[in-house]
């Protein structure tokens, strides 16, 4: 079974930031979980970026290689690395514990430009913009990807009483990366 890569690699992109795509999203969106919403024309999809990672986790979690088949999914690794941490920290059994654990990871989660940070192999500093504005867009997907994962693990009906299979993927290391945190 092949992994699964972005929709969104053929999307035009206007803005990159050191060679990462900047792709709108929006904030404080109730996340779906459905597939079948990426299969319509690209013009017609309502969901973003930070979605399609969400609903591909599971499945790509489980590949130790991906191959980068445009733009959008450097995104997608950075998402799911970052997923996999969320779920990691969710597995505290209060959960307001394991949310307020979560939250911290927006900032401790920081994208520092250091040889052993996996993320270092997709930016590329020559392809225009700063460092503050990639850690800056970084942090709003990471913010707003938390806020979705809440809500599927901890407030939707629907969907929580799959959390403890959404947690146990918390161990498995996608690609055998690990997101760097800083202590806060």
């Amino acid at each position: 079974m092949p992994s699964y890569h972005s929709v969104f690699n053929k999307a035009k992109v206007n803005q990159k930031i050191c060679g990462i795509p900047v792709f709108e999203f929006k904030e404080k969106k109730t996340p779906t979980l459905d597939p079948s919403k990426l299969k319509v024309a690209l013009n017609q999809i309502e969901l973003d970026i930070i979605d399609e990672a969400i609903i591909y986790f599971r499945a790509n979690v489980m590949f130790k290689n991906f191959n980068i088949d445009g733009d959008a999914d450097k995104l997608i690794v950075y998402i799911t690395v970052f997923i996999q941490k969320c779920l990691e920290r969710a597995a505290d059994p209060n959960p307001n514990k394991a949310k307020e654990n979560m939250r911290k990871l927006v900032e401790q989660c920081e994208y520092v430009a250091k040889s052993e940070n996996f993320f270092n192999v997709l930016v590329n500093k020559k392809e225009g913009g700063d460092m503050t504005s990639l850690q800056n867009y970084l942090r709003r997907i990471r913010k707003e990807t938390v806020e979705r994962l809440i809500y599927i693990l901890f407030e939707d009906e629907k969907t929580k009483m799959d959390a403890k299979y959404w947690i146990a993927l918390g161990k498995k290391k996608f690609m055998g990366y690990d997101m760097m945190t800083m202590k806060q």
